[in-house]
């Protein structure tokens, strides 16, 4: 499952992960209360994601369920690691500030976070190296980008 999902078709796969073996009335009417979305854009959306084997389609009695075939856990999985790929190392922790800024959290939410950062902190490294391509990043671990195989400009 490496292929990527709009914002349309993680609200349906939201609703999937709510509730497996919805049928696709189920699924119009839980998306179309907070989307003004057509019947048909839905179905639409629901056979992407099928050809995208994030769901399958089962016949029960008259009617077709849809039932998820990667987990919500397993799909935030991999947009975390698709997101901290695509930036430097060394500026990952503003990326996790920023989710911290930005999210509503309980009291027990924070305190469970405190106590992660604490565990990761026993063994966390002094420094975070850099590992973005030369010209990528400016953390200043590299300073020279290349116009051509003779040129060096300096970057700092």
């Amino acid at each position: 499952m490496e292929q990527t999902i709009s914002a349309a078709e993680w609200q349906v796969l939201r609703v999937l992960w709510a509730h497996p073996g919805a049928t696709s009335q189920e699924i119009i009417h839980a998306l179309q209360e907070g989307f003004d979305w057509q019947a048909t854009t839905i179905k639409t959306l629901l056979g992407r994601l099928r050809k995208k084997n994030y769901l399958r389609m089962v016949k029960e009695t008259s009617k077709y369920h849809y039932y998820p075939l990667i987990s919500e856990e397993e799909h935030l999985q991999g947009q975390v690691e698709l997101l901290l790929a695509a930036i430097c190392s060394t500026k990952q922790v503003q990326l996790v500030e920023k989710l911290l800024d930005t999210g509503v959290f309980s009291q027990k939410s924070l305190e469970n976070l405190a106590s992660k950062i604490s565990q990761l902190q026993r063994t966390a490294p002094e420094q975070i190296a850099c590992r973005c391509l030369a010209g990528q990043c400016t953390c200043g671990h590299h300073h020279t980008l290349r116009k051509s195989t003779s040129d060096v400009v300096d970057l700092a």
